[in-house]
């Protein structure tokens, strides 16, 4: 395998220990602490030691394995390959988070990371790394690290830091039999990298992965949508739309119901008044209300039938009155899809 980067001493004494057969390995630091080249390291350790090796990467937004937005799985086999052309956006499993940052998004990068593992078991991996992202230090940042610790139930945690700043994820683990925690300094050659060069390393992620895409449509109809008010309900007739353009006095693009529930898309955003006003008119629990520029270049994940993520796309426009969405994803993949998941993240110049 070819090695782009330099091997820290501590590194090779620790693998001895827990690169062996049927062992999970959960790898913490904060940011630019090298978490992602020691966990290749690991993985081209097991590799070569004829280990089925799973690397699952949960730094949704600077993946190695799958597109940002995701949480990515890759098998690696064969100790002739070379890790770094498997690590090219190409994942074997993906789950979609639809976000750059674990802030706001807890649940799916739980459930993502647990789906993950699941998938590289099914799939009879000998030994797994899971790496993280640099997120640690709020306090929501370290339950989401103790409660990815309880859902995977890793072997050995490799906490990659400066002094004591992991202590406060770990303390309340040390007594655990079933668990070893092992501590790493910051490797000496790490570069800090600045937010600029993370975004511009995003940017040029999502462009690689977007290369040879096509824009296709879609109806409402055809598909169910997921982690929005959209696109799930009956869609408002004329006479009602009238009526809720004289409440609202703007213009209604598109309109829904649900049970005691409406979501709206209006010209411009409607005022917290105006939405009382409509709930309080129509014995509403719930009115959504967004602008057309909620769904500009919004990054969407594609499920297929079996709840697979097959793919990311991205909203090119709506058509609202043809009820149809433009996607632009890869050839083949929207044909297959049953669920449209909608992310929080939009893709605009600069991000």
């Amino acid at each position: 395998m070819s090695r782009t980067y330099q091997i820290n001493p501590d590194w090779e004494s620790l693998s001895d220990e827990i690169v062996q057969p049927n062992q999970h390995i959960l790898v913490l630091g904060a940011l630019d602490a090298g978490k992602t080249t020691f966990c290749q390291y690991l993985i081209e350790v097991a590799v070569k030691r004829g280990l089925k090796s799973a690397l699952i990467d949960t730094d949704i937004g600077q993946s190695s394995i799958g597109p940002p937005t995701t949480i990515g799985m890759k098998l690696l086999l064969s100790s002739d390959d070379s890790l770094g052309q498997h690590l090219d956006g190409n994942a074997d499993s993906l789950y979609y988070v639809g976000a750059i940052t674990p802030v706001r998004n807890l649940l799916p990068v739980l459930t993502g990371t647990r789906l993950m593992v699941d998938a590289a078991q099914k799939a009879s991996a000998e030994f797994l790394v899971i790496d993280t992202t640099g997120y640690i230090h709020e306090n929501a940042a370290v339950m989401l690290k103790q409660q990815k610790i309880d859902i995977v139930q890793p072997d050995h945690i490799v906490c990659i830091g400066r002094s004591r700043e992991l202590e406060k994820i770990t303390a309340s683990y040390k007594k655990m039999d079933w668990l070893e925690i092992h501590n790493l300094p910051v490797h000496n050659m790490v570069r800090i990298k600045n937010s600029e060069r993370r975004q511009e390393n995003r940017r040029t992620k999502f462009k690689t992965y977007f290369e040879n895409t096509v824009i296709q449509n879609i109806a409402f109809s055809e598909v169910c949508s997921a982690r929005t008010p959209f696109f799930k309900g009956r869609i408002a007739t004329q006479k009602e739309a009238d009526i809720l353009m004289q409440l609202t006095e703007e213009e209604i693009l598109y309109a829904e119901w649900g049970h005691r529930e409406l979501a709206l898309i209006t010209s411009r955003r409607l005022a917290s008044s105006t939405i009382m006003k409509i709930k309080d008119y129509l014995s509403l629990k719930n009115v959504s209300n967004e602008p057309p520029t909620y769904f500009h270049r919004k990054n969407v994940g594609l499920v297929d039938k079996s709840g697979t993520t097959i793919g990311i796309g991205l909203i090119e426009s709506v058509d609202f009155q043809n009820q149809e969405l433009r996607i632009r994803c890869h050839t083949g993949i929207l044909n297959k899809t049953a669920v449209i998941q909608f992310g929080e993240y939009q893709h605009f110049e600069g991000n």
